[in-house]
């Protein structure tokens, strides 16, 4: 069994890696610093360079490389931009590339490589209908209309919450509840099944790439717990087919995006902003939703942030990501 670690420190990274190796660890995950990527090869360790795949920096961030939702306006998430905009695309093509024929590198992690969240904000999530997305949709022979459209009716649920409120207080998260929400926006499933093959073949074109200059590079990736994963595009399914090492982000207590908690304080705020809720109301709709029944989940959102969920939840989707990959791909 491999020991990973994620980053170095960015002095005495030497002593880092030196004691990282006496305590047998085994694989060290850096950013794109030749001199970081050269100290891990020279001390006998596997080296694993990490790029955040759909990042807007430097020229790329304009509006035109956005998500747009279905109202037609742009976010950035994740300090990221539209994952089927091809310049976004081309360019970390392009960085990884350069690393892989430049580096003697062991591997190559996907970070971000999804859509918006709903720890981004429920209006970022509900994207991306861009006129890249237009095209990728036709081509993957949706009605880019009709998801459109159902999309933006569970937006304006978000903002009016009493029916999907009744539903959810009603069933719990059953199938009942997904009846009624794909009934009344019968496009959802095809938007979610959009985004994972987005993500499917943006992965694809990665793999291919790194494959193409040696089978021994690893391809990795940082992915949502299976809770989250199939609302960003992210399915576990599809994932072993395309990356050799897959690295779900189980954080029960963080302050981020993929933490469990900060996801769900993030829906619970954006509901109570758009909705007359209390806190303990708002987080029981959403604990619900999610499949969270259990009496020792925080009632208010300031304890969910500092406290996390209860720490077996972490077991839980461990066992579900184990399940899913089923031994097809390194966990």
């Amino acid at each position: 069994m491999r020991l990973w670690m994620f980053g170095l420190p960015r002095e005495k990274y030497a002593d880092a890696i030196k004691f990282l190796k006496e305590k047998g660890f085994t694989d060290i995950v850096v950013g794109h610093n030749p001199d970081f990527i050269k100290a891990v090869k020279d001390a006998g360790l596997r080296v694993h360079v990490v790029w955040a795949v759909f990042r807007v920096e430097g020229i790329l961030k304009k509006p035109k490389y956005l998500a747009e939702d279905p109202l037609g306006r742009k976010h950035v998430w994740f300090n990221s931009g539209c994952p089927n905009n091809p310049e976004i695309r081309k360019n970390i093509l392009l960085k990884i590339e350069n690393v892989i024929t430049s580096y003697d590198v062991d591997g190559v992690i996907l970070d971000g490589v999804r859509f918006a969240s709903p720890g981004s904000g429920l209006e970022a999530f509900a994207t991306c209908f861009c006129e890249n997305c237009k095209e990728k949709m036709e081509e993957y022979g949706f009605n880019y209309n009709y998801l459109k459209s159902s999309v933006k009716g569970l937006l304006k649920n978000f903002y009016n919450i009493d029916l999907l409120k009744k539903w959810v207080n009603a069933y719990t998260c059953t199938s009942s509840t997904l009846i009624h929400l794909f009934i009344e926006y019968p496009g959802i499933v095809d938007w979610l099944k959009f985004r994972q093959l987005s993500i499917e073949e943006f992965i694809r074109d990665v793999r291919n790439l790194v494959k193409s200059y040696s089978d021994k590079i690893e391809l990795g990736g940082y992915v949502f717990t299976p809770l989250l994963a199939p609302f960003v595009g992210q399915n576990y399914e599809m994932l072993w087919k395309y990356l050799d090492v897959v690295k779900p982000m189980i954080y029960r207590l963080g302050r981020g995006v993929a933490c469990l908690n900060f996801e769900l304080a993030k829906v619970a705020q954006d509901l109570i902003k758009w909705n007359n809720l209390s806190e303990e109301e708002s987080l029981n709709l959403v604990y619900k939703f999610f499949g969270l029944i259990r009496n020792d989940l925080p009632t208010k959102i300031q304890d969910l942030l500092e406290k996390g969920v209860p720490v077996d939840l972490v077991g839980e989707e461990t066992k579900r990501a184990k399940l899913l990959l089923n031994g097809r791909a390194e966990l």
